[in-house]
């Protein structure tokens, strides 16, 4: 009885050994390089996507810079357009009653064509 005890637990030990060998650590490594390809099927995709966002961001660098231009073009016009505001506001301040009424009247005291 004494010499079975120590070669049964031997023969476990071998058994579960012989188990991890050749069942439980393939499987395993199998389970990784599955991960492994679907990790790397994912990381072209992205990549690929990735490409395409770049160009987009490139698009809408240009169209920033486009709009950017017009919007330095517009309140430039929009400050010639103040300037000539506040100098017709100047002139009509310099004027007298009598301009004034002639200005906004649009009426004209020519007295060459009356007879």
């Amino acid at each position: 009885m004494k010499f079975w005890k120590p070669f049964l637990l031997v023969l476990w030990i071998a058994g579960i050994i012989l188990l991890l060998v050749f069942y439980i650590i393939p499987q395993e490594e199998a389970l990784n390089t599955d991960t492994i390809k679907k990790l790397e099927e994912a990381n072209e995709k992205l990549e690929l996507k990735n490409g395409t966002l770049d160009l987009e961001i490139i698009k809408l660098k240009k169209q920033a810079d486009s709009l950017s231009g017009k919007i330095y073009s517009s309140s430039q016009t929009i400050h010639k357009l103040q300037n000539e505001l506040d100098e017709k506001i100047d002139s009509i301040t310099r004027m007298s009653a009598m301009d004034l009424y002639g200005y906004f009247a649009r009426f004209k005291a020519d007295s060459t064509r009356h007879k």
